[in-house]
């Protein structure tokens, strides 16, 4: 039997009959972290990472942890200099000069809140310089992963966070995003294109420090048609995966949103992912998760699904019956027990410990 939480994922997401079942929620906001280990009776320590490796081991589950990709490589620095108490003037210098932002000093996840710095024909072009010179970064971006490779150990499976070429690597506001595709067609077409280069860059070395699963994601069909699926998001995620299996590297595929039709109709089959998440259920997605399973080659391994408002607003005993139905719906397949995205704050611990335990105790009887 596998030793470590790192083994136990690693080689239960290939299994479909795994001795230990693999349960693995993303556990972004820390307060998820500090609720359960309080309502466990043990101490917070501060440190995420520390903290989550402590809750896992006391509920049995193999954590999974991301990182930073379009990050490392628009690593904006703000300049005090021309800031302000309110707003942070922030830059990146290029070979073609200086690009700038102006954003607000509060940390506020990608969104049209606040003006990405992608809003011309001219900023297409920063960009483009912005990712050819990502070599010039390797040494901070290999110390990074390295780090992180570190302070997880074997305590856990590590995942490249999402280059989203799409999106410009959270470079343009989601509003702007199809206004540009259209409008300025070329120019973002090339920024992808430079984009998609130097993720691969940040993916060799990754793999070379041992982060365990390269990854991409895109919208759902919520949001896109499977026409434009099919022109701007399907030729990318099929070229992280191809790089990344050259390589004897794992590819993750993250999506939270429609993808019913997706699945069904065998374009998921066509991403060369080794695992595909979160197939969510209603009301985020629309997939019932024992039919997409089915549909889903038995190559894949799924991962999810269980509602977040579920088991944020529901009771101990909903997330119970949900998360049977899960192991129900999924049972003789590769799956990685999960949730439909990122669990949300406010989620309360004796939920999350039940999804947890209700796994564990489910999977096998």
């Amino acid at each position: 039997m596998s030793t470590t939480p790192r083994r136990q994922f690693l080689d239960g997401m290939r299994d479909p009959h795994p001795p230990v079942p693999v349960v693995s929620p993303f556990l972004p906001h820390y307060d998820v972290i500090a609720g359960a280990l309080r309502a466990l009776r043990l101490t917070a320590s501060g440190d995420p990472v520390a903290d989550e490796i402590t809750l896992s081991r006391e509920l049995g589950y193999q954590p999974m942890f991301m990182t930073e990709c379009a990050g490392l490589i628009f690593d904006w620095r703000t300049d005090e200099s021309r800031s302000t108490p309110d707003t942070a003037f922030q830059v990146i210098p290029t070979a073609g000069g200086e690009w700038t932002r102006t954003t607000t000093r509060e940390e506020i996840p990608w969104s049209d809140v606040i003006p990405c710095p992608v809003q011309n024909a001219r900023d297409h072009g920063m960009f483009v310089q912005v990712c050819e010179q990502v070599g010039t970064k390797t040494d901070r971006i290999r110390a990074y992963f390295r780090e992180w490779r570190m302070k997880v150990g074997e305590n856990g499976v590590i995942v490249l966070g999402h280059p989203h070429p799409s999106w410009l690597g959270y470079q343009i506001n989601p509003s702007n995003i199809f206004f540009h595709w259209t409008d300025l067609h070329d120019e973002y077409v090339r920024c992808m294109e430079a984009l998609s280069e130097a993720a691969m860059e940040v993916m060799r070395i990754a793999m070379e420090e041992g982060i365990d699963f390269m990854s991409d994601s895109s919208y759902g069909l919520e949001m896109t048609s499977p026409a434009l699926f099919a022109k701007m998001d399907l030729p990318y995620i099929q070229r992280f995966a191809a790089w990344t299996h050259e390589r004897g590297g794992r590819f993750w595929y993250h999506n939270c949103g429609f993808t019913r039709s997706l699945i069904l109709k065998g374009t998921f089959d066509t991403l060369g992912a080794d695992l595909i998440e979160t197939i969510a259920p209603p009301p985020e997605g629309d997939n019932e998760l024992a039919e997409s399973r089915r549909a889903l080659a038995r190559t894949v391994c799924s991962k999810g699904n269980l509602s977040l408002r579920t088991l944020r607003d529901g009771t101990p005993d909903d997330v119970v019956a949900a998360t049977k139905g899960i192991v129900t719906a999924v049972a003789g397949y590769p799956h990685v027990y999960s949730t439909a995205d990122a669990v949300l704050p406010g989620t309360p611990p004796e939920n999350f410990i039940a999804f947890v335990r209700t796994v564990q105790e489910t999977v096998g009887r």
